[in-house]
């Protein structure tokens, strides 16, 4: 079954930041969701961080050119079948 409600972290060398976000969603009292993070070619450990939780409701993209322009297009095209909440 899909989640009701998908959140888009969109990110670039922002690991300092990325884990508060996710913890974020996680700590909801609702939790009929998923999690996307989209990485925008980032250069620090942003990867290994967002890899460190263990939560099968994450996903991960990470791109390998930057593609800032089409950022929406492919955040929205990810999304399966739920609500979009953008951070």
């Amino acid at each position: 079954m899909n989640p009701t409600v998908s959140v888009i972290i969109p990110t670039y060398n922002r690991a300092n930041l990325v884990s508060r976000a996710i913890k974020s969603v996680l700590n909801q009292t609702y939790q009929d969701f998923e999690i996307i993070v989209v990485d925008d070619c980032s250069e620090d450990n942003t990867e290994e961080i967002v890899k460190s939780f263990n939560d099968s409701r994450i996903r991960y993209i990470k791109h390998k050119k930057t593609r800032e322009v089409q950022q929406l297009e492919i955040l929205v095209s990810n999304v399966q079948e739920a609500s979009i909440s953008l951070f």
